[in-house]
Formats: C-alpha cells, sequence, structure tokens
C-alpha cells in the first residue's frame, strides 16, 4: 500500500524548512487524492471548500478555531476582508502572530475556542464562515478540557444573533469514533433544534452547516 501524502504532509509541518518542499509535497497529496480519495483531503481541497462555500453565501469574514501553523489562514486570506483565528497553544499561536504580522485584517487569539468563541460572538456583525478544526491532534497541538470543544463551539454560535453564517466542521470522519466527538446524528439534531430549515450536510471530510 503506498504512502498517504497528506499525512505525511501534516507529520512534516513543523519541522524547519518544510515550507521549502510545501509546494511540491501538496501538489503531490493533491494528485493522489484526486486519483485515489484518501481520506483526510489535503489543504487545498478544503481551502475550494472554503472558498466556494463563502462566495455562494456572500459573506467575507472567516472565523477559524484550531490555527495551527497558519496554513488554511494563508490559503485563504487574499479571499476575506476579515479574518479571526483562535489557537489554544502558546508557542504556535506566537508563531502565527509573527507569520501574519503584516495582515492587517488578520486577528490572532490566544485560548480555548470552546471559551473564546464566545467572547468574539458579540463582536460580529455580519453573516461569517466558520471553520470549526480546533481539536487535539497529537504533540504539536495543545490539549484543553477535551479533545475537542465542538459542542461548546456550536451552541456559542447557535446562542448568537440569527444571521445567516456557514459552518464548516473539519474531520467529519471523526465524529462518533473518536473521544469527545459527537456522533453525526447530534450536529444534525442540535441544529435542527437550534436552527430549523438549516441543512446539514456531509462534503470532502467536512460537515456543512448552512441556511436555506
Amino acid at each position: 500500500m503506498f504512502p498517504n501524502i497528506t499525512k505525511i504532509e501534516y507529520l512534516l509541518r513543523p519541522l524547519p524548512g518544510f515550507w521549502i518542499a510545501a509546494p511540491i509535497i501538496r501538489s503531490l497529496a493533491l494528485a493522489q487524492w484526486k486519483w485515489f480519495r484518501l481520506d483526510p483531503p489535503p489543504l487545498g481541497v478544503k481551502a475550494a471548500l472554503i472558498l466556494r462555500k463563502a462566495k455562494a453565501a456572500g459573506v467575507t469574514t472567516f472565523v477559524e478555531t484550531g490555527t495551527f501553523f497558519g496554513d488554511m489562514i494563508h490559503a485563504v486570506a487574499p479571499h476575506f476582508g476579515k479574518i479571526i483565528s483562535i489557537e489554544l497553544d502558546q508557542r504556535l499561536w506566537q508563531r502565527a502572530r509573527t507569520r501574519f504580522a503584516d495582515r492587517p485584517h488578520i486577528t490572532l487569539l490566544q485560548g480555548d475556542s470552546g471559551t473564546v468563541l464566545g467572547e468574539v460572538q458579540p463582536t460580529l456583525d455580519a453573516p461569517c464562515l466558520f471553520w470549526l478544526d480546533g481539536h487535539y491532534s497529537g504533540s504539536a497541538t495543545a490539549r484543553g478540557e477535551s479533545d475537542t470543544p465542538i459542542v461548546a463551539e456550536l451552541n456559542h454560535i447557535f446562542a448568537s444573533s440569527q444571521l445567516p453564517h456557514v459552518i464548516l466542521i473539519d474531520d467529519a470522519r471523526l465524529f462518533g469514533t473518536a473521544a469527545d466527538y459527537p456522533t453525526f446524528e447530534y450536529v444534525r439534531n442540535l441544529t435542527a433544534e437550534r436552527r430549523p430549515g438549516w441543512t446539514v450536510t456531509l462534503e470532502d471530510d467536512v460537515i456543512c452547516i448552512e441556511p436555506r
């Protein structure tokens, strides 16, 4: 069995000098995914999904949980007028602040997104695209009170105003199978209760919650 290049790329990201080889590795990962559809989809596939959903909804604000190395921010930054990203790990947060120091439209916050997102919500006065990816995924990331704050994150979003936000949740394959992850049915039922009529679908390992 050939190696999963997307998983290899993820493991290599923390290494010094990774950025030199990143374009080649990511091109190979994208080609492999197009041919074999190995999970998880590579960064480029997820970025394309984000941009397509944002364009369809007409939103220009991107709110992310789980900054990690800032690669998703880098991929979508030219297409959004305002970006807010929350990272639990102090080192990753500082690294991202350095990386995007010259981008005034990017705000980087440090803390548990299960709490910080609730503080961000009152500041949002227009529809946003939420990219929820703030989970523990090994030694390169920080671990909060649970492996994923996704339920708290969704409750914060649903408790806010009735703005027609687009909510994308990464790593759908983990729901109902990994520690602290609710089932897909739970997410669908919660959405039906809090946002009747909104759609909940799966696409490219992402749970997509959207107003009709």
